[in-house]
């Protein structure tokens, strides 16, 4: 609990000393929050669905530096469109690649012994 406290009482310091009333960092702070949010978004449902940085790439017209520039918030393109795009690209994976899969039944994804 004390790590808690410490780490609450320094974060109220630094924002009464250098946020508070200063427009421009408190929205400079918003949107690297924001980024910040939505890289971490893009990172965890990539992997919850299993795809790498590549798959991701082609499936979303995105270079895979776009998409790592994106999943470390250092993207400078429009980030509206590169959200799209990757919204799109998860669906399309999820159901070309994932619902097949699920429909499939044990013998269709077991190997059987073959025999000489």
């Amino acid at each position: 609990m004390e790590k808690n406290n410490i780490s609450s009482d320094a974060y109220l310091w630094t924002y009464e000393r250098y946020i508070k009333g200063d427009p421009e960092i408190q929205e400079f702070l918003r949107e690297v929050r924001i980024k910040s949010d939505l890289s971490g978004q893009i990172y965890s449902i990539r992997n919850k669905l299993r795809m790498n940085r590549e798959d991701l790439a082609e499936l979303s017209g995105l270079t895979s530096e776009a998409i790592e520039d994106l999943e470390e918030s250092d993207y400078d393109g429009s980030g509206e469109d590169a959200i799209e795009r990757i919204n799109r690209a998860f669906q399309l994976w999820f159901a070309s690649v994932i619902l097949p899969v699920e429909r499939m039944a044990p013998e269709e994804y077991s190997i059987k012994a073959v025999s000489a």
